[in-house]
């Protein structure tokens, strides 16, 4: 055993250096047998050394831990998960058209299935929260976060919102602030000694001593903050912890004997039953604070998780008793950590199942799935136009496989392994479903669902996108070549207003280099420069249009104005002009 662990170190290290990562913590369940181990630095200025018993932050991992409280309180008759939230949290409403018969609940919440979007600027990128913000904040501020987008339980669509829900679910039903309760209902039966859901940092009244600084890419250290969802991602721990907790989950759910946590539940972890892609056959998704992960030739369930300065990774085996834990001080935009995931699955002589083999022949009415597919829902409700152009993909069949094609990623193929499911090459067991709902096609992977959209719609937004690129093109040639020429200002002319306005997208550039990342989703003189700018662009193409005659200006003058006025439009209609950060 000792040989074993000497080796996985030496690869452990060696992929730190290469990913150029500060340091980090892990630990390795091998059945009874826990092991944990620390590489790199604490702190990269001060180059102490990471000690395998040091604090560190697991980011939405902690969604994992929250799901095991609201299963115990379900476990002890104190919860029903198919309750309606609004029954326990009525004083803040949910827009759900489907309320009637279709109310968010507690599960819901729990599997990311409530139709809610994850998360705004305002919640993420800001210091003004406390660390004891009452979690109410998150939702009063704007009731329009809780617009519910899809039938609750139909589809899966992450949520950090939705587990900052759950913490208030947990506080109105226990009265206490979950924090407290959980640390004192969940953690310490557990053994979870050196844990908590408070919060903790490493600097100022708060200090934790044996808590490593978080890091980015360029060695700039990040303490930790407060935050508006503390529930979806603030938990401090250890190495061993994570191990006990591993431990636990993948037993019979009782402590000391005693039942904890019903059997059912736990085993029911990472794997989806109300979803539409679950109902149509496809067994991999996300349910109770896991999600079922199919990769490097093993089965597993898995939460990764990152906060400002740390990335983690919390995987299960649970029938052959064996997972691991890591957590890095380094929250890289460029280290690939996927390779520390397969030196511990090949440490750990993971069971590789032989991949399930692939039929001959497509589904009869395959034609009608080819075509363009559109994300919904999508995470973000910002990033929703930007999701519409290049996060859609393309479906077609070649031979004997459908080829999905999109903007952002490589395309792939998936094979037929029976009815409408589909498996990437790479993969175990069916990763893709094809069905139909409402007359509509649709493809998910239990993570991720596209619907069928109208090529039409696609293409004429694209057509707005490029046409509107080269009217901004056409304002800045010749707003350029009329300023060089002494004429910009000469006589009445629709190019001005357009030209400088464009001009004036760069005055907030300065102010957002000089403003933190952690403040981008505030009200401060760079975000707000920023709303002014990009709202006086469509004042001042509206004003050149309406110039257009009196000005008899020149066609490619018109062109551009016109051209960009339209996508402006465009972006108006999506919520992206004026950019407003803080909303």
């Amino acid at each position: 055993m000792a040989q074993k662990t000497v080796l996985i170190e030496e690869y452990l290290n060696r992929a730190l250096v290469d990913e150029k990562l500060t340091g980090a913590v892990w630990s390795i369940v091998d059945e009874e047998v826990i092991t944990t181990g620390a590489l790199g630095s604490r702190n990269a200025n001060t180059k102490e050394i990471l000690k395998e018993t040091d604090k560190v932050l697991v980011g939405s991992i902690t969604k994992t831990l929250i799901a095991t409280g609201i299963l115990r309180l379900s476990s002890q008759g104190k919860l029903d998960l198919d309750s309606p939230v609004q029954k326990i949290v009525p004083h803040i409403p949910f827009d759900n058209p489907w309320k009637e018969n279709h109310p968010v609940t507690i599960r819901d919440l729990l599997n990311h299935t409530s139709g809610i979007e994850d998360s705004r600027f305002w919640q993420v990128f800001s210091t003004k929260p406390s660390a004891n913000e009452p979690l109410e904040h998150v939702f009063t501020k704007n009731f329009s976060v809780l617009k519910v987008r899809t039938k609750p339980g139909s589809r899966f669509s992450y949520s950090n919102m939705g587990y900052t829900f759950l913490g208030l679910i947990i506080e109105k039903t226990t009265g206490e602030p979950y924090e407290t309760y959980l640390d004192q209902n969940l953690l310490l039966p557990l053994g979870m000694n050196n844990s908590t859901f408070k919060f903790t940092t490493q600097i100022g009244n708060t200090l934790d001593q044996t808590m490593a600084m978080g890091h980015f890419d360029n060695g700039a250290t990040q303490e930790n903050i407060p935050m508006f969802l503390r529930p979806a991602g603030q938990f401090t721990t250890t190495a061993s912890d994570m191990a006990l907790f591993a431990k636990f989950l993948m037993n019979d759910g009782h402590i000391n004997e005693k039942p904890f946590i019903d059997i059912e539940l736990l085993q029911h972890m990472g794997q989806p039953k109300t979803t539409e892609s679950y109902k149509n056959g496809l067994t991999s998704g996300y349910q109770f604070g896991l999600s079922y992960r199919d990769r490097y030739g093993v089965v597993g369930k898995f939460h990764r998780g990152n906060t400002f300065g740390y990335r983690a990774t919390f995987y299960l085996f649970p029938e052959q008793k064996k997972g691991f834990f890591i957590s890095f001080n380094s929250d890289s935009e460029t280290a690939d950590y996927e390779k520390f995931n397969t030196i511990f699955i090949n440490h750990l002589g993971i069971t590789k199942p032989d991949k399930l083999k692939p039929k001959d022949g497509l589904p009869s009415n395959i034609k009608e799935f080819e075509g363009y597919y559109r994300m919904n829902p999508v995470r973000f409700k910002m990033f929703a136009y930007l999701d519409l152009l290049f996060n859609s993909i393309q479906v077609q069949t070649i031979n004997n496989e459908l080829f999905i094609k999109s903007i952002q990623n490589e395309p792939y193929s998936l094979l037929p392994v029976g009815g409408h499911l589909f498996r990437k090459e790479d993969r175990v067991n069916p990763s893709h479903v094809l069905y139909k709902n409402e007359g509509v096609q649709f493809i998910g992977d239990g993570l991720v669902t596209y619907e069928k959209s109208s090529s039409v719609y696609l293409g004429l937004l694209w057509l707005s996108f490029i046409v509107g690129i080269i009217g901004l093109l056409i304002i800045l040639i010749r707003g350029s070549y009329l300023l060089f020429q002494n004429k910009l200002f000469k006589k009445i002319q629709i190019i001005p207003l357009p030209f400088l306005s464009i001009l004036g997208l760069v005055i907030p550039i300065p102010f957002l280099l000089n403003q933190s990342f952690l403040n981008l989703g505030e009200f401060t003189i760079a975000n707000v420069l920023l709303a002014i700018v990009t709202g006086i662009l469509p004042m001042a193409l509206i004003l050149s249009s309406l110039k257009i005659k009196k000005a008899n200006a020149l066609k490619v003058d018109i062109i551009g104005v016109l051209f960009a006025l339209q996508w402006i439009v465009v972006l108006i209609y999506w919520n992206l002009v004026p950019l407003r950060l803080w909303i």
